[in-house]
C-alpha cells in the first residue's frame, strides 16, 4: 500500500502543485509550504473543496463537517514530507523557484496544460478555495489546528 501511495503521489504532481500555489501567492513560507500536499493530494479534500466552492469555508467548518479528512492528516503530512522535499528540490535545481526565508518563484516556466490529467486539473481549480480556507491562519496556528506532531 505504501508503495503505490509513493506513485500516485509523486514529485512529479506535487511539482506542478507547488507552482500553481506559487502562481497564486508569489511567497510561501517553508514551513507552511510543508502543508500543502497532505491538503491537495488528498482525494477527499480535494473533493470536499470542490462541492464547496463556492461557499465561504473556515478549517473548522471543514473540520465539523469533514471530521475524517483530518483524523489521518498527521499521517499524511509525514507520509509527504520527503516528497515535499523532494518537489522543492527539484524545482530549486531547476531554477524555477528560488528557497530563503520564503520559497519564491524565480522563473515560471509554462509546464502546466489541461492535456496533464484530470486529477490535475481538479487541484488546480481547488487551489483558490483552499489558499482562502488557510489564508485567515498564521502557520503557527495551522500546525496546531491540524495537531501536526513532528
Amino acid at each position: 500500500m505504501k508503495e503505490i501511495y509513493y506513485i500516485y503521489n509523486n514529485e512529479a504532481i506535487a511539482s506542478c502543485v507547488f507552482l500553481s500555489v506559487l502562481d497564486s501567492l508569489k511567497t510561501l513560507d517553508i514551513a507552511r509550504s510543508c502543508l500543502i500536499l497532505p491538503f491537495l493530494l488528498d482525494d477527499r479534500t480535494v473533493n470536499y473543496l470542490l462541492d464547496n466552492q463556492n461557499n465561504e469555508l473556515t478549517l473548522e467548518q471543514m473540520k465539523k463537517n469533514k471530521p475524517l479528512l483530518f483524523t489521518s492528516f498527521n499521517k499524511r503530512y509525514l507520509s509527504l514530507l520527503p516528497v515535499t522535499i523532494n518537489s522543492l528540490m527539484i524545482l530549486r535545481k531547476s531554477n524555477q523557484i528560488g528557497i530563503g526565508k520564503e520559497i519564491h518563484i524565480v522563473n515560471l516556466l509554462p509546464i502546466y496544460n489541461s492535456t496533464m490529467g484530470e486529477r490535475l486539473n481538479k487541484i488546480i481549480d481547488v487551489i483558490p478555495t483552499f489558499l482562502s480556507v488557510i489564508s485567515i491562519y498564521s502557520t503557527n496556528q495551522l500546525y496546531k489546528s491540524l495537531n501536526i506532531q513532528l
